[in-house]
């Protein structure tokens, strides 16, 4: 029988083993990191036949083991007495953006659209400041949008790209631009052959306020308490703006040191909750971010074990905070026991909400003891014609601001604790850059930005003792300073951070 990866811990808490047992069993395998040659070992007690394993990973003497072994003896050990199982190794891919929906074009060609003359035109892209062409923009086009048929291709040095549809009409255009740019929206736009559409686009200007620096720009975050926030991503930095502490990788077969952002995610989250107020205020200005990279270099993607070893690091490392913007797939044990550990050990565990466009809020923000938020925007906060304005969808609709609205992306339910800013925002990027990006990715950390600040105020509740109570208390915190700016509280939970009270 082949072997798998799977995860040997205590059978009912992920963080600690509680029976002296369990904790005698763990210790009794070899300590080794993934960095080095496994550790051939077989568990031989009562109740199990011999059990042979290669270890892999140790966090700790007495926690949970990365071990390699037969799906028969996994579950030999998981239906024996022994307090211990072993559950199998599962992989969250990369952070998703706004941007997912174009990641599978649809093109089958029906009978009645097969009859439909097709339109061979140009899209041509420039800097709506300068007019220079702008090349490497990502150009979608769409017949129709619902059932995903259209074209995309990648302007050149020229700034322009070839586009063939069916149809005298393109229903929706997408141009999704380097960092530099907000990108672009259109709607409706006819189609003549061998016509050219001109797409101006918005450079990125720092100076500009969003979302965040419009609302959030005064925040009174008070640098004298010391709020640790940990972001549990694909890394962050380098970049001067940010306030690093712990810097911590997760990943199996990846050094512990390498916790430098390869993907741009992790750093714009970092950038939303601390960066300092010289050039991009976050909403805790200069707040320690500890970090910990739970996706692999260049595509690889973010197992339960990284996430467990990052979560139980970020307790060790003394976090109030810790950011989770990821998730998706079906409800799975490790991490849902990693999040209810984590609150136990008195951290608030903000979690994006999932960006799968107005559908229940996805795991592991659904679980138990995370703080779930979604995104919400308000028109007038990013340049008319980008590509947020393909983020704009109501209903819902506000009771008393008409210019709000829930992204059109993002996830929600009755487990929604808060909203947040998420559409078209400014941040950090690694290699000291700056960028916008859209998604519950990015109203998380607003929200976990919002909890630091308030927490840096209340001496009281930053000093109870670290367990389940004090993460609550975090969390009312956090509510009791929203606003439902008159939207149901399936979209939005306690509301949305209220300026005023930050």
């Amino acid at each position: 029988m082949s072997s798998a990866q799977y995860i040997l811990l205590p059978e009912r808490n992920v963080g600690d083993a509680l029976a002296n047992t369990a904790k005698d069993l763990l210790r009794a395998l070899p300590r080794t990191t993934s960095m080095l040659r496994p550790a051939n070992f077989t568990l031989s007690v009562d109740g199990i036949p011999d059990a042979p394993m290669k270890v892999i990973d140790t966090l700790r003497a007495d926690g949970a083991k990365l071990v390699e072994m037969t799906q028969e003896a996994a579950d030999a050990i998981t239906r024996s007495p022994t307090p211990l199982r072993a559950l199998p190794v599962v992989s969250y891919g990369l952070p998703e953006r706004s941007t997912r929906w174009f990641d599978g074009l649809n093109d089958t060609v029906d009978e009645a659209l097969a009859a439909v003359r097709s339109r061979t035109f140009t899209v041509a892209c420039h800097d709506d400041a300068s007019g220079a062409p702008l090349a490497d923009c990502r150009v979608v086009a769409f017949q129709d949008f619902e059932r995903q048929i259209g074209v995309e291709a990648t302007t050149g040095a020229t700034g322009q790209v070839s586009l063939t549809l069916r149809g005298a009409q393109i229903e929706r255009l997408y141009v999704i631009t380097p960092d530099s740019h907000w990108g672009a929206f259109r709607r409706d736009i006819p189609i003549v052959a061998g016509g050219r559409i001109d797409v101006g686009i918005h450079p990125v200007v720092l100076g500009n306020p969003d979302a965040v620096r419009a609302l959030y720009g005064q925040t009174r975050f008070d640098a004298a308490t010391p709020v640790k926030v940990g972001v549990i991503d694909t890394g962050v930095g380098p970049h001067d703006d940010l306030r690093i502490g712990k810097r911590r990788n997760t990943v199996t077969g990846e050094a512990a040191d390498l916790a430098d952002d390869w993907f741009g995610h992790g750093t714009h989250v970092a950038g939303l909750i601390g960066a300092s107020a010289t050039t991009l205020r976050g909403m805790a200005p200069g707040v320690e971010i500890n970090v910990y990279r739970v996706f692999g270099q260049n595509g690889g993607g973010a197992t339960n074990y990284a996430v467990l070893k990052a979560m139980i690091l970020a307790a060790d490392d003394g976090c109030d905070i810790v950011n989770l913007s990821l998730g998706g797939g079906p409800v799975e044990p490790i991490v849902m026991e990693a999040v209810r550990d984590a609150r136990d050990h008195g951290m608030l565990v903000v979690v994006a909400a999932g960006n799968e466009g107005r559908r229940p809020v996805s795991n592991p923000a659904a679980y138990s003891g995370a703080t779930a938020v979604s995104a919400w925007g308000f028109v007038g906060s990013f340049p008319p014609g980008s590509l947020a304005e393909a983020d704009v969808l109501r209903p819902p609709l506000s009771a008393t601001h008409q210019d709000d609205f829930i992204a059109s992306f993002s996830n929600y339910g009755r487990q929604i604790a808060v909203a947040a800013p998420g559409v078209a925002l400014l941040s950090t990027l690694p290699n000291h850059r700056y960028g916008p990006m859209s998604g519950t990715s990015m109203a998380a950390p607003v929200a976990a930005g919002a909890a630091a600040c308030l927490l840096s105020r209340d001496p009281e509740v930053y000093g109870m003792p670290r367990d389940r109570y004090r993460a609550e208390q975090i969390q009312l915190l956090l509510q009791q300073a929203c606003d439902r700016r008159g939207f149901p509280r399936e979209f939005v939970g306690a509301g949305v951070p209220d300026a005023a009270r930050l």
